[in-house]
C-alpha cells in the first residue's frame, strides 16, 4: 500500500489506521459473535469510525479494544 490516505503531523499513517480498523473489526466480531461483513456493516457507518478517520484527535493511536469499547458505548446509547 503506497497510497497516502491518512496523515498525522505530516507523516503517512495509513497503514497504522488500517491495522487499527482491522483490529477493531476483530474485536467486534469476537464480542458480538458475528462475521467480518456484519462487523463492517455495523462499524463503517458509526460515529466512532468517522472520528477514527479524523487523525488529528489521535484515536488511531489507542488500542483496538479501546476503540471498540467506544463503538460499543455508541451502539448502546442508540439502543436506549
Amino acid at each position: 500500500m503506497n497510497e497516502t490516505i491518512y496523515t498525522f503531523n505530516g507523516k503517512n499513517i495509513t497503514m497504522n489506521v488500517c491495522i487499527q480498523i482491522r483490529g477493531v473489526l476483530d474485536v467486534i466480531q469476537r464480542v458480538m459473535n458475528i462475521d467480518f461483513s456484519e462487523a463492517v456493516a455495523l462499524f463503517y457507518p458509526s460515529d466512532t469510525y468517522q472520528v477514527l478517520q479524523e487523525t488529528e484527535n489521535a484515536l488511531w493511536a489507542e488500542s483496538a479494544e479501546f476503540i471498540a469499547n467506544r463503538f460499543f458505548q455508541e451502539i448502546d446509547e442508540i439502543s436506549i
